[in-house]
């Protein structure tokens, strides 16, 4: 793993999941730092040392948006950056991806929220389509299954604080999915896609087949043995993914 310093795109605007904060990613920011990059990160709204904000207002992802789009504005005018994001806020980055296109260099994604989420046909590392459009109702059967699963592991994971449900409720019934994907079709900076090999959150393959249809410029990695936090559950695995990708974008 070479490592070039003083890099000439030294800004990278870091996005965390819902239920997450921006110091999550810590570890990597502090690295990233010692090789000349400017890691901006924050809480979303809501999110970490603002939670307390859900009192007084109900949190939608135009919120989310809103605010990133806000911090660009005033941190990054006019700069090239690498935008960065895990879980809800990799659907961000795809949100955010159109207005700044031109100024964005590279894109990060980590278990990133696409519309991916709601196939749950995975089993044992591979697809389990088999014959799915033969008839109607086996593949009525098979949309009902995955929507329960997905229900499923969706209340798991919030079971610790309820009071993102209506973000996450407000991301499946608004049109968030309808900008993610608007914004996934946009995408043509150089990508890093990097998922949890056994990630229950956002399926790992349909995520990398859904990207793979719309971005070209895209390269997988994946996670051995992480789940949805690979840059907490294979910190160094996840360390070589970042910086031999942005050394790439940066030669």
């Amino acid at each position: 793993m070479n490592e070039i310093e003083n890099p000439t795109v030294k800004d990278i605007v870091f996005i965390h999941g819902i239920t997450s904060f921006g110091r999550s990613h810590i570890e990597i920011k502090q690295y990233l730092s010692k090789l000349g990059y400017r890691f901006h990160y924050f809480d979303l709204p809501g999110h970490g040392q603002k939670k307390w904000e859900w009192n007084n207002h109900k949190f939608v992802f135009n919120d989310m948006l809103n605010f990133v789009d806000n911090y660009i504005q005033i941190h990054l005018k006019d700069k090239p950056f690498i935008i960065m994001g895990h879980s809800m806020g990799g659907g961000i980055v795809f949100a955010t991806y159109p207005k700044y296109r031109q100024q964005i260099k590279a894109v990060i994604l980590e278990c990133p929220l696409t519309p991916a989420i709601f196939n749950r046909s995975e089993e044992n590392g591979k697809f389990k389509i088999g014959d799915l459009f033969r008839n109607f109702q086996k593949t009525k059967l098979i949309i009902m299954d995955g929507w329960i699963k997905f229900r499923i592991g969706i209340t798991k994971w919030l079971g610790k604080d309820r009071r993102f449900a209506p973000l996450l409720g407000n991301i499946i019934r608004s049109d968030a999915l309808d900008q993610i994907k608007a914004g996934i079709k946009e995408v043509d900076a150089p990508t890093l896609l990097i998922v949890g090999q056994k990630d229950n959150v956002i399926p790992p393959i349909a995520t990398t087949k859904f990207l793979q249809k719309y971005i070209t410029k895209i390269e997988v990695q994946v996670a051995i043995n992480a789940r949805h936090n690979p840059f907490k559950e294979t910190p160094e695995q996840y360390k070589e993914f970042i910086i031999n990708f942005i050394n790439k974008i940066n030669k």
